[in-house]
């Protein structure tokens, strides 16, 4: 199955704001979160269902460089990306977000 990804405004955000910590922390460092982020939603595309269920329909696939995770939701042939939080924030306050 082809899956169409969408990602919140709120989730664009966190990825905004992570790239330019890490840009400030170190010249290209933005540059390699946002690749290894990319590469994540790659990932979660070709096979989404694989990746475990952690709060009511939500699942997180967690990227390999960074200690960030990707919240996000399938629905028919659509992943919603909800949120993508830093490992050391309480990953519930998704909640508390519109996608």
């Amino acid at each position: 199955m082809s899956y169409s990804i969408i990602i919140s405004e709120s989730a664009e955000a966190d990825v905004r704001e992570a790239f330019l910590w890490y840009e400030e922390q170190q010249s290209k460092l933005g540059e390699r979160f946002e690749r290894n982020f990319q590469s994540a939603i790659e990932s979660i595309k070709d096979n989404p269902l694989k990746i475990e269920v952690k709060y009511r329909n939500v699942r997180i696939f967690f990227l390999k460089k960074f200690p960030y995770g990707i919240h996000f939701t399938v629905a028919r042939d659509e992943i919603l990306i909800i949120a993508v939080f830093h490992t050391s924030r309480n990953a519930k306050k998704w909640t508390q977000r519109n996608a």
